[in-house]
């Protein structure tokens, strides 16, 4: 798999993401809060596509790529109820969805897992009212090529 093939997941998992009307109205900025780099100063509540991993799944006469793609979610809420929320929405929009993936065939798409903690608030305090919400979802995608 090229790194094109892994922008290629990440657009069409972006895509998806920034369609989904019951995701999208609980973000600070709705569509525009489905990131995969955080300015300073985002408004939360928002999501990021972040880490990717590939691993090529050829077989004799088949092509064939699984990618691993972490989504994570940030939440200043107090409690864990709305990042938990906002996974919620990732997952109904992602798993087991059949949707587009510029230049290949997507296979299958399924959640491996999903945990939520707490995380330092960027001003290097780390209580419970000053942290962040953070939610991590890993998703299993696999693509052939078209």
């Amino acid at each position: 798999m090229s790194a094109d093939s892994l922008w290629d997941v990440q657009t069409g998992v972006f895509t998806v993401l920034t369609g989904t009307s019951s995701l999208t109205a609980l973000l600070a900025n709705g569509a525009a809060s489905v990131l995969d780099h955080v300015p300073t100063g985002t408004a939360f509540p928002y999501v990021v596509i972040a880490a990717a991993q590939s691993v090529p799944m050829d077989t004799q006469g088949v092509s064939g790529n699984e990618v691993t793609l972490t989504i994570d979610t940030y939440s200043h809420a107090t409690g864990m109820q709305e990042a938990r929320h906002i996974m919620s929405k990732i997952y109904d929009a992602l798993h087991n969805a059949a949707f587009t993936v510029p230049n290949q065939v997507l296979v299958q798409c399924q959640c491996l897992s999903a945990a939520t903690g707490l995380e330092a608030d960027g001003m290097g305090r780390f209580e419970q009212n000053a942290a962040v919400r953070h939610g991590a979802q890993r998703f299993r995608i696999i693509t052939e090529p078209v």
